[in-house]
């Protein structure tokens, strides 16, 4: 049988993290290609990039943050979410080791992927919390992880957002001067609605390009409960597509901390309230950008035929 073909950009560049480990699995399990999907990957620097792509014709689909997805909408252009890949970040804060305490954060360089960015989109949440102004932040576009990892190893940069596996990697190494300052369970409890990423194209592709959209959204949500419940998956594509390289029982302990979070979009993450605190977070830190609606960003129809077909899965995103 042939495979429909399908363009897809990563907003994170050329490697893969935890959070966006879905699309890696739906790739390298064969999840997409069992639905009749030929995946061509496009790597790019960020969400706002991915977006653009999709507005450019260059992709059919984007992988990215769902803040530049609302960004995008809000300012006119043809974006539209069809499912949510993740449910949070499995990231965590790492920074020089002279900042010892969320106040010295007043006046640091941050890096980020860019400006708009899923990094950029968490970090202004971050500051908000901690009652710090952004103004005191100096903000710096750098690029995908590996980049702003190599700024912090360098100490030409501050502090970043960092996956949690990189992190951990970092901890382990004595010879660099940094450390985690907010882990995974801190930054959730401090910011318990975070950005995360999702599958988005244009209005012309939901209306032309249907088959290939439900593929998609099937493949997404099935490598998401297969990650969620078996932890050999999840070592086998975080093996596969994850440069660094960890002991089995930290991978174990990620892969626990992601699953028991949460953190998989076993349904696809459409719900109707977490949207409105998603979009409300967004517009609150985006004043002036016109608001759009739920159903001006998100075509439903794709996530809920695949509920339909594959049935309802015991999660978090059930409502």
């Amino acid at each position: 049988m042939n495979k429909l073909p399908i363009r897809l950009a990563a907003g994170s560049g050329p490697t893969f993290g935890v959070d966006d480990l879905s699309c890696a699995a739906a790739t390298h399990l064969g999840i997409w290609n069992e639905e009749g999907l030929d995946v061509n990957w496009t790597p790019v620097n960020g969400g706002m990039e991915a977006m653009q792509a999709v507005v450019d014709n260059s992709v059919d689909v984007a992988y990215g943050g769902l803040g530049p997805a609302l960004r995008f909408r809000s300012e006119g252009k043809s974006i539209k979410i069809v499912v949510s890949m993740a449910r949070a970040l499995a990231q965590n804060l790492v920074v020089q080791k002279k900042i010892t305490n969320t106040s010295d954060l007043a006046g640091v360089s941050w890096a980020l992927d860019g400006f708009g960015a899923l990094s950029h989109h968490m970090a202004r949440l971050i500051v908000k919390k901690l009652e710090l102004s952004e103004k005191d932040i100096k903000w710096e576009a750098v690029g995908p992880p590996p980049e702003r990892i190599s700024r912090l190893l360098n100490d030409t940069i501050d502090a970043s957002l960092i996956r949690v596996e990189e992190a951990i990697a970092l901890n382990r190494d004595p010879s660099n001067n940094l450390h985690t300052l907010l882990g995974f369970a801190e930054l959730k409890k401090l910011v318990p609605v975070q950005p995360h990423g999702v599958l988005a194209t244009s209005d012309e592709y939901t209306i032309n390009n249907g088959p290939e959209l439900q593929m998609l959204t099937n493949g997404i949500i099935r490598a998401s409960r297969l990650l969620h419940d078996d932890f050999d998956s999840f070592k086998f594509v975080y093996e596969k597509n994850v440069s660094v390289d960890l002991p089995p029982d930290e991978v174990k302990k990620i892969w626990k901390q992601e699953s028991d979070s949460g953190g998989f979009a076993v349904n696809g993450e459409l719900t109707k309230s977490h949207w409105q605190d998603e979009m409300s977070l967004f517009y609150e830190l985006n004043p002036e950008l016109p608001k759009v609606k739920q159903s001006d960003i998100i075509s439903e129809e794709f996530v809920k035929k695949s509920l339909h077909d594959l049935g309802i899965f015991e999660g978090p995103d059930l409502n």
